[in-house]
């Protein structure tokens, strides 16, 4: 806006800026994904990308407790077996994290909310004082710990993370 709004162009400021944002930037987009789709099914595909169809596959793409337990990997080939066990608290606890604090928990470990393909886990020998997750967000790689003894342990630590903001 350029212009304080006033009463009686407020309507007006607001139609030109839904128009920007909703049609404007979005044509490009359109006018793009058209090309990826052959002149014999537009119709069909338009016909079936209802607002029911998108809101189906928004959901799909929801991250759930699940979801994120299964995308966990070690970076190491070859995982000893207390390794395994961080690995176990680890998925334990995703699984039973509410939607608020999953999206903490991605948020913290990814930088976003938006559910990546892989997330990481490499291990360390951090104990004590200087035992604590750390994250490399730009490869969505979690270092976490061998010296949990229990998955209280793990919760423990992580819900003191998630539900500290100054963590992020």
């Amino acid at each position: 806006m350029f212009a304080v709004p006033r009463q009686s162009n407020v309507r007006q400021l607001l139609i030109g800026t839904a128009r920007h944002r909703l049609l404007d930037q979005a044509a490009p987009f359109l006018e793009e994904m058209k090309v990826g789709i052959p002149q014999a099914f537009h119709d069909t595909f338009w016909s079936v990308l209802t607002l029911p169809a998108i809101e189906f596959l928004f959901q799909q793409q929801l991250p759930t407790p699940d979801k994120v337990a299964n995308v966990i990997q070690p970076v190491e080939e070859h995982v000893t077996q207390e390794q395994l066990n961080c690995l176990y608290y680890l998925k334990q606890f995703i699984t039973r994290l509410d939607q608020d604090e999953l999206g903490l928990f991605l948020h913290f470990v990814t930088g976003s909310s938006v559910l990546p393909e892989k997330i990481a886990v490499s291990f360390n020998q951090l104990a004590g004082e200087l035992r604590r997750p750390i994250v490399h967000t730009c490869t969505n790689t979690l270092e976490l710990s061998t010296s949990y003894s229990s998955p209280h342990e793990l919760k423990r630590e992580f819900m003191n993370i998630l539900n500290n903001t100054l963590c992020f």
